[in-house]
């Protein structure tokens, strides 16, 4: 059985690539205008493959919530199923896991909507601390991607309630079973097909462990590449009419969710792929050490951009070199600030949890 703490092999990279997809699909949409409005001459295939590519948001931050799953979830699963499950230790893993990193970004968030002459509530940055944000407020200071963030937080609380119902004796099953009813009751506001990926994520976790792997993920890449494309056309477009091939596939909560149950195949796959030479061990290294820094590199970088369309507001119409590498500056510079925020804060996530289950 594998080890609670034991290293799931290119997971990070994962983690970090889902991350930075982001990252490039909000950059690419305040670098360039639209594609309709593109330069004739500009529309090459190659551009059109770029911009389809950098305009899968949606399921880049889908590949969050299945890794949240499989890591978090999973792991409760198998404590519950061992008896080793402890309320106290994990919620103080999964709070210091939001809270750490998101306090500074959201300060961060608020100076640059105040260089920007935007309000600033504090009802929506407390809103967005509590996971709030879609049911009783908005994304504090217009910082878009804190969405998903009101979702990794009910998805914790519903996981240590069950968790509850399931191992406690006590009167404590009664305040689990009406929090799972709670939950249920907030994602009667929110997209439940996210909750619907993120258990399959969960579910997924002892798949680890089968010797057929390798079969699972082919068809989970099936599954997922199929999902993706039924997303993309069923995502409103402006510059391309897709009209006639929008009536031919499911909803865009089908395709989300067939491109979830892909992931969460490919998923334990990865997880038991373990590097065989010296160049893949210190590919793997890099991949944690990149990941360290991608919860605070999404947390930051829309705010970040925010500051560059200040700065720079000219959207360019042409794919030329002078746009790429304004746009890779763009991304360079997110990048960086994050690693640089994460020093202080996101990496000291460790440390807060030790003081705070030491009692000091």
């Amino acid at each position: 059985m594998v080890k609670a703490k034991e290293h799931l092999h290119w997971l990070d990279w994962l983690r970090f690539t889902a991350a930075l997809m982001v990252v490039v699909v909000h950059a690419r949409g305040g670098n360039w205008v639209e594609w309709g409005r593109m330069e004739e001459a500009g529309r090459t295939k190659l551009a059109a493959v770029f911009f389809a590519m950098t305009r899968t948001g949606s399921e880049w931050v889908t590949v969050f919530f299945i890794l949240s799953g499989f890591l978090v979830g999973g792991k409760v699963l198998e404590r519950v199923a061992n008896g080793v499950f402890d309320l106290r230790a994990y919620a103080i893993d999964r709070f210091s896991r939001i809270w750490v990193p998101l306090v500074p970004a959201l300060f961060f968030t608020a100076g640059v909507a105040l260089f920007w002459g935007r309000p600033v509530s504090s009802f929506d940055f407390i809103g967005n601390l509590l996971g709030l944000q879609g049911l009783v407020c908005d994304n504090f200071a217009g910082n878009t991607p804190l969405w998903s963030l009101a979702y990794e937080i009910w998805f914790y609380i519903l996981a240590g309630c069950a968790a509850v119902a399931v191992t406690s004796r006590t009167h404590a099953r009664l305040w689990a079973f009406l929090g799972i009813a709670v939950v249920f009751l907030v994602f009667t506001r929110l997209q439940a097909v996210f909750l619907f990926c993120w258990v399959l994520g969960a579910a997924s976790y002892g798949f680890r462990t089968v010797k057929r792997a390798g079969g699972l993920a082919i068809l989970g890449f099936s599954l997922s590449a199929a999902g993706c494309v039924i997303s993309q056309i069923k995502t409103a477009t402006v510059s391309v009419d897709v009209t006639s091939w929008a009536q031919l596939v499911p909803s865009w909560n089908v395709a989300t969710l067939v491109f979830g149950l892909g992931l969460s195949l490919i998923v334990p796959f990865l997880a038991r792929l373990r590097p065989q030479t010296t160049f893949a061990s210190s590919v793997d290294r890099l991949g944690g050490r990149m990941a360290a820094f991608s919860y605070t590199l999404y947390l930051t970088h829309y705010p970040a951009l925010c500051v560059w369309d200040k700065c720079v507001p000219l959207r360019h119409d042409t794919l030329n070199a002078f746009s790429l590498a304004e746009f890779a500056a763009k991304v360079l510079s997110c990048v960086l600030f994050a690693w640089l925020l994460h020093l202080p804060f996101e990496a000291r996530t460790a440390t807060v949890r030790k003081w705070l289950k030491s009692g000091k």
